[in-house]
């Protein structure tokens, strides 16, 4: 029993000894740590705690990175000495543009001619100097603090439009082209640039890139897919090597504004001519002769149609006829005029009859009728009932007909009738046609034709019409 409680005393003691043993190592410890401040620009110091051997270590530890262009006293590579600051002058980032490109600096140096001189960027008196948009001259660059952005050289101001957006860039380039891939804009071989990409920049121009867009032609038979980025199908069809001749034409046209995926067509208008006769009809004329008797009538001479020649416009559209215009006519074959001749020799003839002989010099076939002075279509009571064209009463006797048949008030001769005055003109009597008068006590009805006799004398030549019609009524 007592060996055991002896052994418990030294385990005891043993552990007693080790933590001791610990906590003078941890206060050999601890007061072997040192303090380093690091100073960077104006900004608050910072503290780092521990063993280091270098600067460098020392800033590691710290979380800092340096540039090479940044000054750190001491070195990085020096000795790190405890309670000792540690100053870094950062470096100041400065992009200067040129028409050699863009290209960012770090530099410690206050002024533009400090850093130019550092860099061997010697500028010409010539050149065109800005800083951060302020033009400066160049006898006053070691004054000028120096810039975020320095540009040295031949800058312009252009204002780019491309897919809607607008920016407006200062650049050093010298043409549409490089200004454009400057500011990070990709053209494609379909793409139109107005200026195009060659031309010399200009101050404060406007480049306008328009994004071609798919396009369907359909021309001669065949499909045709193309981008372009015009918008008048004349353009396309030009960009596209595809000609028009002629009347050609497009679908829709050059006032149509294109857009994407629209389709062309392409109208092939071809044109043809044709000669189209038609025939001219001849005219018959009438010719007095005096060597056929009245009422006779002889060819002279025959008609022949002329020809009327026609040069018709025959339009197709893609080899299809679509319309016939006249495009001229003329007559090739003038009409030979149809004459035939109309007798007007009188001859005195003599018929007998129930009265004698009676002498006549023409005799005409007529439809005839009858009327009263009742049938005439006056009332009564009407101031001229029974009152004929020529005067005298309506009656027995007398005669109503076309002046233009038989002469009026010359007197005829109707077999079965008699003797008779044409002294009226019935409004209902046209032609050849004669209404025979009759007294209401001795009417008879009549119809049908009869011969009519014309009784001499004999009218004057300009009384008489040699050219009756042939056609009864």
């Amino acid at each position: 029993m007592m060996t055991l409680l002896n052994n418990g005393k030294r385990i005891i003691a043993g552990v007693l000894f080790l933590l001791a043993l610990g906590s003078v190592i941890a206060a050999g410890y601890a007061v072997a740590q040192e303090k380093y401040t690091i100073y960077i620009d104006d900004a608050p110091p910072q503290t780092v705690t521990g063993n280091f051997s270098t600067v460098a270590e020392v800033l590691a530890a710290a979380g800092i990175e340096t540039r090479a262009e940044d000054l750190v006293v001491p070195d990085l590579a020096e000795t790190a000495v405890p309670h000792t600051g540690i100053q870094i002058i950062r470096a100041q980032s400065i992009t200067v543009r040129s028409e050699a490109g863009t290209r960012t600096y770090w530099t410690r140096h206050a002024t533009i001619g400090a850093f130019l001189a550092e860099r061997g960027l010697l500028p010409q008196r010539t050149d065109q100097i800005v800083a951060d948009g302020v033009p400066v001259s160049f006898a006053g660059l070691d004054q000028t603090p120096l810039p975020q952005t320095l540009e040295i050289g031949r800058f312009v101001t252009v204002t780019i439009l491309a897919g809607g957006e607008q920016q407006t860039v200062r650049t050093a380039t010298q043409t549409v082209g490089a200004a454009l891939t400057e500011a990070g804009i990709e053209v494609y071989g379909t793409d139109g640039v107005e200026p195009p990409l060659g031309t010399w920049l200009q101050p404060n121009m406007t480049i306008q890139v328009q994004r071609s867009f798919p396009l369907t032609i359909a021309v001669d038979g065949r499909i045709v897919q193309i981008r372009s980025h015009h918008t008048n199908a004349l353009d396309v069809l030009a960009e596209a090597g595809i000609g028009l001749i002629g009347y050609d034409y497009t679908i829709p046209g050059p006032d149509t504004t294109l857009k994407a995926n629209d389709t062309i067509q392409v109208i092939r208008v071809t044109e043809d001519f044709r000669l189209v006769d038609e025939p001219i009809p001849f005219q018959t004329l009438w010719q007095a002769s005096p060597d056929l008797d009245l009422d006779t009538t002889a060819p002279i001479s025959a008609g022949q149609p002329g020809i009327k020649r026609q040069r018709i416009r025959v339009r197709y559209e893609n080899g299809v006829e679509v319309s016939q215009t006249v495009d001229g006519e003329w007559v090739a074959q003038e009409p030979v005029n149809h004459v035939i001749g109309y007798g007007t020799r009188i001859n005195i003839r003599t018929i007998d009859t129930a009265e004698g002989p009676l002498e006549y010099w023409r005799v005409v076939r007529m439809r005839v009728t009858a009327y009263t002075a009742a049938s005439s279509g006056k009332a009564p009571d009407h101031p001229n009932y029974g009152i004929t064209a020529s005067g005298v009463p309506a009656g027995t006797g007398v005669v109503a007909i076309d002046r233009n048949i038989v002469p009026f008030r010359s007197y005829v001769y109707v077999p079965g009738y008699g003797k008779a005055f044409a002294g009226d003109t019935g409004g209902g009597v046209r032609g050849r046609w004669i209404d025979l008068g009759y007294d209401k006590d001795e009417y008879q009805s009549w119809s049908g034709y009869v011969d009519v006799y014309y009784l001499t004398p004999v009218p004057a030549p300009e009384d008489i019409n040699y050219l009756l019609p042939t056609a009864l009524p």
